[in-house]
């Protein structure tokens, strides 16, 4: 909420107090004290550059663009240094005034704006992303004793290996505010020692304000390495495991698969664990062994020639060969037999996920599981529907799976290069399994075949439809990019991330461009983020037009939106969330896949 220099001013003035219960108790909390102060807190942290206040931090910071979060970012003058400097900066601000202050005086295209806390950060973490640097400027004065070994492991696990936690603390005396707390240094380089990370520097500096025993102490430590463990052990799955079957390889690129492309469906246990829905494993589970088992490669020693067929793959399965692979993705639906028969094929699947890879794929010298499946596969034996959706909530139904946080935090960032790895494996087995049933040798091109994700194919007929039908009506008159006047022959439907990179056909990520700028311009680039904020007001009416109030079209929308995108927002169905949300995936895809950027011209 504050800075070394500004943290409040009430040494010259006593704390004052709002009508009711306010004038009746003192102290005040932290929060409540920085609401009813944030235009003199701003006057006092605005009068010192950002630059001037963190010098010590600015030579430690990574020379090429990187992702900072910002805790406590008060009136945002440093977040909007960092940005400027070229970062994406994640600021986190619980005070509403504050963030208000901060939108309307320091607002930046590279700034995403979070109401979120100290301890729990529970927002920050659903966001998925991890940080090069994380700041916390007169923050951690604020955690409770209770609560600071815990907060700090939250931090180091939000961290990039070689990334840098910043805390400046204030010493000296307090007003009378509960929640303010002197911490000695000692304190927090104990638990950087305890969390693996080394201190990197520690200076002393004078209070700015010139408060009476006031002076202030900035640490910066930096995590080594991986900082998880979770590679070696994903590398020992993958390429040292004993194997009896493909499945702990197919489980592990489920996983993969699903970070990639429906991490939004991710839900925070704890510190240590996230929770996906079983179903969701169940589903890309049917999309990669579909065409394995149509062309007869073998998945384990005694998978020969046909013959026998695996646990999974028998009667459903078998009954949904006539149903493209593509079309078992979230967000379809389906009715009659093909809805009861995809059912009982997904229940069969995760009998056979939580019994067999998810039992035996354990931690290094123990029986402890990495995936532990909670599953409520004895209820959908009772009731059997007729028509169902591939959204949350059915895939959900099936159970839960918990995976360890820097797990799932290493193949969202790794996958691209963790998959081939598997892929690779994969294919040896199958080769192993030939030769020990007495086959002729796999044909490589055919293996590969098979492997190859499907994803689906450039699919814009929808909204092109849309665009035409609201382009004549006169609804939608501009390209989203530019505003360049639309016409029905001009209209193209653009990826906003390019499926190249990224292929997502969602509703929300195809957009009605001017077809000079998305074949001529924009092309196979990632927007930046200037371009996403400069776009922002004709997306969002794009989206409402084309899609929301198209009654058919409105619960895809939100369905697809909230499955790949990470939805912050408590609010439901709600397009500035969705923005936002695509905001940050812009971030993911920028700094973990390296997509070049389209920036301003």
């Amino acid at each position: 909420m504050s800075s070394n220099e500004s943290e409040h001013n009430s040494s010259h003035m006593k704390p004052p107090t709002k009508r009711g219960e306010l004038e009746r108790r003192i102290p005040i909390t932290a929060k409540e004290w920085y609401e009813i102060n944030a235009r003199n807190f701003a006057a006092n942290y605005e009068q010192f550059k950002f630059e001037d206040i963190h010098y010590g931090l600015i030579k430690f910071l990574p020379k090429k663009p990187c992702i900072v979060l910002d805790v406590g970012a008060g009136t945002g003058r440093d977040a909007a240094g960092l940005a400027q400097l070229g970062h994406d900066v994640t600021a986190v601000e619980p005070s509403e005034a504050l963030r208000n202050l901060a939108i309307s005086i320091n607002d930046h295209a590279s700034i995403n704006w979070l109401n979120d806390s100290l301890p729990k950060l529970n927002k920050v973490r659903h966001t998925g992303l991890r940080y090069d640097v994380i700041l916390l400027s007169a923050v951690w004065m604020h955690v409770a004793p209770s609560h600071r070994q815990n907060t700090f492991r939250r931090l180091v696990t939000l961290l990039n290996p070689n990334g840098l936690l910043c805390i400046t603390l204030r010493h000296g005396p307090y007003e009378p505010i509960e929640g303010f707390w002197d911490i000695p240094d000692e304190d927090v380089r104990a638990l950087a020692r305890d969390f693996g990370l080394f201190e990197v520097e520690c200076s002393s500096e004078e209070d700015r304000l010139h408060r009476e025993g006031v002076h202030w102490t900035r640490m910066i430590f930096r995590l080594p390495g991986d900082g998880t463990g979770a590679l070696p052990l994903l590398r020992g799955i993958v390429l040292n495991d004993n194997k009896s079957s493909t499945y702990k390889l197919a489980l592990l690129r489920v996983l993969v698969r699903i970070s990639q492309s429906t991490g939004g469906m991710v839900r925070i246990e704890s510190d240590d664990f996230v929770v996906l829905p079983l179903g969701l494993f169940a589903l890309f589970w049917l999309r990669l062994y579909r065409p394995l088992l149509d062309l007869n490669l073998p998945q384990s020693p005694t998978n020969s020639k046909g013959t026998e067929r695996l646990g999974f793959a028998k009667t459903s399965f078998e009954h949904l060969s006539d149903e493209p692979t593509l079309n078992f993705r979230v967000g379809m639906r389906f009715s009659s037999d093909t809805a009861r028969q995809l059912h009982f094929a997904l229940r069969d699947i995760c009998r056979t996920l939580t019994t067999m890879p998810m039992y035996y794929t354990t931690f290094p010298g123990s029986t402890d599981q990495v995936f532990v499946a909670n599953s409520r596969l004895k209820e959908q034996g009772r009731s059997v529907p007729t028509e169902n959706v591939l959204d949350e909530a059915y895939l959900y139904s099936f159970g839960e799976v918990r995976i360890p946080t820097d797990i799932w935090q290493a193949v969202q960032k790794y996958g691209v290069w963790i998959e081939p790895a598997i892929v690779g494996e994969w294919k040896t087995l199958m080769k192993r399994y030939a030769r020990s049933q007495g086959r002729t040798p796999l044909n490589l091109e055919k293996m590969e075949t098979a492997l190859l994700w499907i994803d689906p194919n450039r699919e814009v007929r929808v909204p092109r439809i849309r665009a035409q039908a609201l382009i004549e009506n006169g609804t939608i008159r501009h390209c989203v990019w530019s505003g360049k006047r639309l016409q029905t022959n001009n209209v193209d439907i653009d990826h906003c991330f390019p499926f190249s990179a990224w292929p997502c056909d969602d509703l929300w990520n195809l957009l009605a461009s001017h077809r000079y700028i998305n074949q001529k311009d924009k092309r196979e680039k990632l927007p930046s983020r200037n371009r996403l904020q400069l776009a922002r007001e004709r997306i969002l009416e794009w989206w409402q037009a084309a899609y929301v109030k198209d009654s058919n079209l409105r619960n895809q929308f939100f369905t697809e939106a909230s499955s790949s995108l990470r939805i912050l927002s408590d609010r439901n169905q709600d397009l500035e969330s969705v923005f936002d949300s695509l905001t940050l995936q812009q971030t993911h895809l920028k700094f973990n896949q390296q997509i070049p950027e389209w920036n301003l011209g």
